[in-house]
């Protein structure tokens, strides 16, 4: 019996020594990111049969255990990639912001200045200083939008090298997880099964990491952990690991595209595969809300141009001549499907910005023939059985090679149109302030119908030196006729505006007419020296609803107040994470933090039975010399 008290007290003796070195190691790591508190599992030994009963035989130390929930640490980790994710994009908002600038700044007041030249121009047609100065600021304006346009390309190379930077964070951690499921096999066939803590804290943190970069799920497989992208693409899978490219792809809009490579598979991915974390906000933002952003301020650009240009090119220069565009863009661009099989290149121009109207475009080929679809409104254009075309001021022609059926590219109008806003008269003589026609409203007239100015339009023939009469035969139709009341044409009016065009000129009607009613498009060139139709014209055109049924400035003020709307409720998204982040970390530290109060508690307790064990192996020792003596 004295024998059995003595292996009992050092039983006692080794647990508590155990629970020592497990508390002073927890207390030791109570600042390590990412440790778990460790606790020691004891339980009794096997009972020893006697005549009188089963006499206890101590307690065995089973093993090692860390703190740890797999619900509270998946929550915590999704939390923090949802942070991760809405505080980058949070940033990235500011930042695009802060590259519009305001409606007192960013293109508006440069817009603002031209309006106010042109109107000065027009009251003063006939003096250099008025037209060199409307000049000038047309040259501003170009330069503005330019301007902005740029910061916006720089925002999307910082976007693109940030994402450059974190798909090498993302490739490091892909194969430190993969190495860390093979060392945490190799302990545990080692240990007997027992858990290296370290390892799996370490492997854990590194899955946190990643998560915080791109959005992941995970999955455990025996030892090992499996990763997983977003759209279920395999990132780690046992003791493999995937890799992430950051590579060049003329058929993005960006000019780059992310590719998923694992072994003898190349997966390209776009910003849905890569929803959350650090990448995902990168990529959606740059694809998303800077290409909206290009994107708007190219069809404001257009707008603009297409107006100028339109005014501009039907009126008569200082000297009598017909004017020249005034305005010229950034050249468009074609993007390949990805899946295309043909071997074609486009070659991509515009054949006159007068015909503009802000839309991109798709070009695909069905058949024998190439279609032509405008994204805007999703509206068929043209189906044709040969290239080149001219559709709508753009120029559509083969490079080399061909489309094959079921082939298509994306036709970028809007995109770059901002980055190439130009001037193209050098001399301010050459802006249009004289009219060749005018055009005459009888008194008489009964409807309600109004014309705006004329201007031109883009057209295979073009006469300003012949007189035409609008006659309306009904409220809804009406014929075009000479002075000799020859048929020259005839349409219907499309409510709530119509446009009415004839021989490269056009002007807009509003309202409603009487069978009866007349306009008169009179053949009448003004005096370049005094004749300020065409510069009224183009100082009107501040005030003209040219986008979206508003002005260039409200267009503007437009995207400001839309861009300035989704970064607040992006920074509200991000607010609330923030708290419902925190919540799920105070969670999971309950229970795996390091309390530095309860870790003493335990150091006393540990160092009591210590204490306790040792003075039953003294009492045994005594009981033993006792019993030697007895017997001597």
């Amino acid at each position: 019996m004295t024998t059995n008290i003595a292996n009992i007290a050092l039983t006692g003796l080794r647990a508590a020594q155990a629970g020592l070195a497990v508390t002073a190691n927890n207390i030791s790591n109570q600042g390590t990111v990412g440790y778990s508190r460790q606790m020691v599992i004891q339980q009794s030994a096997v009972s020893n049969f006697s005549g009188a009963g089963y006499f206890g035989q101590g307690v065995d130390v089973t093993t090692v255990k860390r703190a740890y929930s797999d619900f509270l640490n998946g929550q915590a980790s999704q939390g923090i990639s949802r942070l991760s994710y809405l505080n980058t994009y949070a940033d990235q908002m500011s930042g695009l912001i802060n590259r519009l600038g305001s409606v007192d700044t960013g293109v508006n007041q440069s817009l603002n200045e031209l309006y106010s030249a042109m109107s000065n121009f027009s009251q003063r047609v006939g003096e250099p200083a008025p037209r060199q100065l409307a000049l000038s600021a047309a040259q501003a304006a170009a330069a503005r939008f330019r301007a902005v346009s740029e910061d916006l390309s720089q925002l999307s190379h910082g976007a693109n090298s940030q994402i450059d930077a974190a798909v090498g964070q993302i490739n490091q951690l892909v194969q430190g997880i993969a190495g860390y499921n093979e060392k945490i096999g190799n302990a545990m066939a080692a240990g007997d099964g027992h858990t290296p803590n370290e390892l799996l804290d370490q492997r854990d943190q590194m899955v946190r990491q990643l998560g915080e970069l791109v959005g992941i799920s995970t999955s455990t497989q025996g030892n090992a952990v499996n990763v997983f992208m977003s759209n279920g693409q395999p990132l780690v899978v046992g003791l493999l690991g995937s890799r992430i490219e950051f590579q060049s792809d003329s058929g993005a809009v960006s000019g780059f595209s992310l590719a998923l490579v694992t072994p003898g598979r190349n997966v390209l991915l776009n910003e849905h595969d890569i929803d959350g974390g650090q990448l995902g906000a990168l990529a959606q933002f740059r694809d998303q809300e800077l290409r909206t952003a290009q994107s708007e301020l190219g069809r404001l650009a257009i707008a603009m141009a297409s107006a100028y240009n339109q005014q501009q090119q039907f009126g008569l220069d200082a000297s009598g001549d017909p004017a020249g565009a005034l305005f010229t863009l950034g050249a468009p661009k074609g993007m390949a499907n990805r899946e295309n099989v043909g071997d074609a290149r486009l070659a991509i121009s515009y054949s006159d910005t007068r015909s503009l109207n802000g839309s991109d475009y798709e070009l695909s080929r069905v058949g024998s023939d190439y279609v032509v679809t405008r994204l805007s409104d999703s509206t068929v254009v043209g189906s044709y059985s040969s290239l080149p075309q001219n559709i709508e001021g753009i120029s559509i022609s083969l490079l080399a090679g061909d489309l094959a059926d079921g082939d298509s590219f994306i036709i970028d109008v809007t995109g770059q149109a901002a980055s190439g806003l130009e001037v193209v008269l050098s001399d301010a003589n050459k802006l249009a302030g004289a009219a060749p026609m005018g055009l005459l409203t009888p008194s008489t007239n009964a409807g309600t119908a109004l014309a705006t100015f004329l201007r031109s339009v883009e057209s295979a023939t073009t006469d300003t030196r012949q007189s035409v009469n609008v006659v309306f035969t009904s409220a809804s139709t009406y014929e075009l006729k000479d002075d000799a009341g020859v048929v020259l044409g005839a349409g219907a009016l499309q409510p709530p505006k119509t446009t009415i065009a004839h021989n490269g000129w056009a002007f807009d009607l509003a309202g409603t007419p009487v069978a009866g009613d007349t306009f008169k498009v009179n053949a009448d060139p003004g005096d370049p020296s005094g004749d300020n139709r065409n510069a009224l014209a183009m100082s009107v055109l501040g005030s003209a609803k040219l986008i979206d049924g508003a002005s260039l400035t409200d267009g503007y003020a437009s995207i400001l107040a839309q861009t300035a709307t989704r970064a607040g409720a992006l920074n509200v998204s991000k607010n609330a994470q923030q708290a419902a982040t925190s919540q799920a970390l105070a969670a999971e530290q309950s229970l795996v933090g390091v309390n530095l109060d309860e870790e003493g508690a335990m150091l006393i307790r540990f160092q009591q039975a210590y204490a306790a064990a040792g003075k039953v192996l003294g009492m045994s020792s005594q009981l033993f010399e006792q019993l030697l003596g007895a017997i001597r």
